[in-house]
């Protein structure tokens, strides 16, 4: 049996039941079991027929099953429950498919076909230390972006600095509170201005390099800009561009031309009619005094991601933002453009504890947990893997305490050190002259574990395409965690190295087939490898 390329076991399986069935309905599924007693995959296609056929689920599975186990695929086919097909894969399969584990395109499902995509996440204003919210982004747009290359897509990734308007404004003013604190007069912090202690510190940094005054908010403004950067560096997280809002001041005028339409004047404000694009009241272009929104930048900007050539737009935004989707998308469909090329994913908040009791307060900002504090804490890898633990739209809560632990309870160290014990095996192994062959032409091993560890192996690329598909890297990290675990078992139920040399050579193909799963997984989430710990 010669491997199939990027088809999937799914689709292999899907195939043959096509054969029986010809017109297979929408909804078929074959879902990967973690119950033995499940077998290997498992279909519905028997209660979809029997909505069809007006006939009985469980009457369908057993034709389907006396048909399909037949085929050299499987080494069962059984019929569960009251019409649920359960197979468990043949070991000519499962050797076929092992095969390609240590191929170089191995994985990498071509579901891109190369088109052009921006992924824009964090996109802070440049008013503080980045927080663990916008670090959650960051995790995330960087594993998506990483992720999305891996299936062949053209992803490039971008941070949007808002560096002009209100919260500039009031970060100036801000600072000159703080100037005057340390020139011993009234510091009046605007109410909706910055009240971290960074500001103080900035302000004593000018004053004793002597920046003079008239340079001082481009100055402040430059620092916000490095501070963030030498952050994100820390982290791991990087992008291909920063855009600064600024460079797209004169598209606004484009943007109001082409809206003109759209428009009307309301109590000197100038509206965009976004209730008539499914948002829930009108929205403000320009206000009455003169001034740009937010809003209208973001049309500027969005216009321009577009004139770039970029087919879809994913943008990963906060917490606070759902109501903004509706008017963005209201937007560029006035302004012409395909508003379903534009994908929001609303990354929602994180919340830290420290031995099971949550942290409110950051000791250094005053009022928010800095990207900085907590990488100095826990490290960037196990920051991104715990952001990574959860779908973007959910929730977020980990303990720093758990983080920092050497032991099994912690799921990056125990992932990490799978790679690490399997580098150790592999040093062994040469030490010993032992290779790994291919186990195409090999007997393989009847025991459970190495069976598992292929079975969990060989189920990659699907991993990977329903990452991609969902933009969801979690899938990611959960398959890593399955993955450490079934490894360590097999490591504690064989003796890899032996005296054995057809035996060792097939284990040691299988540490290698693992040792690459886990790289490349990590590499996609932006997660280190360590050869040893």
């Amino acid at each position: 049996m010669s491997h199939k390329g990027d088809i999937l076991i799914s689709q292999r399986i899907n195939q043959i039941i096509k054969y029986y069935v010809l017109d297979l309905p929408d909804k078929h599924e074959i879902v990967y079991t973690t119950n033995p007693l499940f077998g290997d995959y498992s279909s519905n296609i028997a209660f979809l027929l029997a909505k069809i056929q007006d006939r009985p689920a469980i009457e369908i599975a057993n034709e389907l099953t006396s048909k399909l186990a037949k085929h050299d695929e499987f080494s069962s086919v059984k019929v569960a429950g009251k019409g649920f097909v359960n197979f468990v894969l043949s070991d000519k399969l499962l050797l076929s498919e092992i095969n390609a584990a240590l191929e170089q395109n191995f994985g990498r499902v071509d579901l891109g076909k190369n088109i052009k995509v921006l992924v824009e996440y964090i996109s802070a204003n440049p008013t503080g230390p980045l927080n663990v919210v916008q670090a959650r982004a960051g995790a995330f747009g960087n594993a998506l972006v990483d992720l999305l290359r891996f299936v062949n897509y053209d992803a490039v990734s971008e941070f949007y600095i808002n560096n002009t308007g209100t919260q500039t404004d009031l970060l100036y003013e801000s600072f000159l509170a703080r100037i005057n604190e340390f020139n011993g007069k009234n510091a009046d912090i605007p109410e909706q201005g910055y009240h971290g202690i960074y500001l103080q510190d900035i302000a004593k940094e000018f004053k004793k390099n002597k920046v003079p005054e008239e340079k001082w908010r481009e100055s402040l403004m430059s620092r916000m800009i490095t501070m963030q950067k030498h952050s994100l560096l820390n982290f791991g997280v990087n992008f291909a561009n920063f855009a600064e809002e600024s460079n797209y001041i004169p598209l606004r005028e484009l943007v109001l031309e082409k809206l003109k339409d759209f428009t009307y004047r309301k109590e000197g404000a100038l509206w965009f009619r976004a209730s008539d694009f499914n948002d829930t009241e009108d929205r403000v272009l320009i206000t009455a005094n003169g001034r740009p929104t937010y809003f209208l930048s973001d049309l500027a900007y969005h216009w321009d991601k577009f004139d770039r050539g970029f087919e879809y737009l994913i943008n990963i935004w906060g917490p606070d933002h759902h109501g903004y989707i509706a008017r963005m998308k209201g937007g560029l469909t006035a302004l012409g453009f395909d508003a379903s090329k534009l994908i929001i994913i609303i990354a929602q908040q994180v919340s830290l504890l420290r031995n099971q009791e949550k942290i409110v307060m950051s000791k250094r900002a005053g009022e928010f947990i800095t990207l900085d504090e907590v990488i100095t804490e826990i490290g960037p890898d196990a920051l991104k893997f715990f952001l990574l633990m959860r779908r973007a739209s959910q929730h977020l809560e980990f303990d720093l305490a758990l983080a920092k632990k050497t032991s099994q309870e912690n799921p990056v160290y125990y992932v990490q050190y799978a790679y690490a014990r399997i580098n150790s095996i592999l040093k062994l192994a040469n030490e010993k002259n032992i290779n790994s062959a291919n186990l195409s032409d090999m007997t393989m091993t009847a025991t459970e574990s190495e069976r598992n560890l292929i079975k969990i192996i060989i189920r990659f690329p699907e991993v990977i395409k329903m990452a991609a598909n969902n933009y969801e890297p979690h899938h990611l990290i959960y398959y890593l965690i399955d993955l450490a675990t079934i490894f360590h078992k097999f490591y504690e139920s064989v003796r890899v190295v032996t005296n054995d040399m057809r035996t060792s050579s097939a284990r040691i193909f299988l540490c290698r087939a693992t040792r690459r799963v886990i790289k490349d997984t990590l590499e996609i989430i932006g997660v280190s490898a360590p050869e040893k710990m």
